[in-house]
């Protein structure tokens, strides 16, 4: 477990909280990992267009299964479900 997740309290945090929390963090860090990334493109490297498209492919790839799995969950609940009239 990571220390982000090893958070203990006296008070039940809630779902909503601690998703918040955890979201925060590691989305934090993603775009920090995601920026390092970018550094490659700096010219103190010799890169390929192959190699760029194989980096962003694969980083878009990435997260394109994180939105489906959100979105999985949002169309359970009913909420932005294409499908379904709403007001």
């Amino acid at each position: 477990m990571t220390n982000e997740e090893n958070v203990t309290s006296d008070k039940q945090e809630s779902k909503a909280d601690r998703f918040k929390r955890l979201a925060e963090s590691r989305v934090g860090n993603a775009v920090k990992k995601i920026e390092i990334i970018g550094n490659l493109a700096g010219s103190n490297y010799e890169f390929t267009p192959e190699q760029v498209e194989k980096i962003l492919t694969t980083l878009k790839a990435a997260v394109g299964e994180v939105e489906t799995k959100f979105q999985k969950v949002l169309n359970r609940k009913g909420v932005n479900d294409p499908g379904k009239f709403q007001l």
